[in-house]
């Protein structure tokens, strides 16, 4: 008798790979990081303006670090949200990406021109703003996009964090032993400096963390290694450091303004921007430290 054939085997249907890295609520994002963005521009509008000559030049320095570290995070949000609607990946997604970046902060530049007046400060807070948008657009263009939508949330946090807890540093400063003498005012300040900076550090590990571990439960996004939650953990603290390499780089005649006021304009200004460095790197390696704990809590347990 002629043997029949056997039949085919069928192989059981593999599971669904899963989905493209993706960054949820990215448009919710970038929403939020331009509304900030804009809230910077108006605050540092509102005390350029109202100051003539050289009190408008100390202003503009004053108020361009926060301008541009919320510019570099409104880049990356704008352009993460362009990034999220495009199905081609790759170079498409890159140049997308840099192009909103480049269109946004050529906006920002326009508003600062048109808004601020002329002078040579208004023009240098104009260039130094777009290219900060610029930068973080060119950021968010990255294959990695959950981990840029962690940065931007956590450095929107941070930011707020920040702003709230500048209003207790005199309680701060008082509780830290502030006395009549310039020297332990002087002590009692870098303590409360260094608690508000520990403090954003901890919020941004903590943000970054709980936002990577959402968008693995809503996008089915593959596991993510310890390494992601650490960059993402210390982001806002690259932002900052990023902000600041722009703001004395870009901004770097204003800043030169502003210290040739005065001696004492020249002091205040040298200890701002060793303050703005300090803080960076505080809230770099807390919220990657943060972000690393978090993630080897959440690990199971060998036994």
């Amino acid at each position: 008798m002629r043997a029949e054939p056997s039949p085919t085997p069928v192989r059981p249907a593999s599971p669904p790979a899963p989905s493209e890295e993706a960054a949820p609520g990215a448009p919710v994002l970038a929403v939020l990081a331009l509304v900030w963005l804009a809230a910077m521009m108006w605050s540092a509008h509102r005390v350029i303006v109202s100051g003539e000559g050289t009190l408008a030049i100390t202003s503009a320095a004053l108020a361009l670090p926060s301008v541009i570290s919320a510019g570099i995070v409104a880049g990356a949000g704008v352009s993460l949200a362009v990034a999220h609607l495009l199905r081609r990946g790759g170079t498409v997604r890159f140049v997308a990406a840099l192009g909103a970046g480049l269109l946004t902060g050529l906006g920002a530049a326009l508003a600062v021109v048109s808004s601020y007046g002329g002078g040579e400060a208004s023009a240098i807070l104009a260039g130094t703003v777009a290219a900060a948008i610029t930068v973080g657009g060119a950021v968010a263009g990255v294959r990695a996009r959950s981990v840029v939508g962690a940065v931007v949330t956590a450095g929107l946090v941070v930011f707020a964090v920040g702003l709230v807890l500048d209003n207790f540093k005199d309680n701060l400063i008082s509780l830290y032993g502030a006395g009549d003498d310039a020297s332990s005012r002087l002590s009692a300040a870098g303590w409360a400096a260094l608690t508000i900076a520990v403090i954003s550090g901890v919020v941004a590990g903590l943000v970054a963390y709980f936002y990577l571990r959402w968008t693995r439960r809503r996008a089915g996004a593959q596991a993510l290694r310890w390494p992601a939650y650490a960059i993402a953990g210390a982001g806002p603290g690259l932002a900052l450091m990023v902000a600041e390499v722009i703001v004395r780089t870009l901004g770097s005649r204003v800043l030169s303004l502003a210290g040739e006021v005065s001696e004492a304009d020249g002091t205040v200004q040298r200890m701002l921007d060793e303050s703005r460095v300090n803080y960076a790197l505080v809230v770099l390696f807390v919220g990657a430290i943060s972000a690393i704990v978090a993630f080897g809590r959440s690990l199971p347990s060998a036994k």
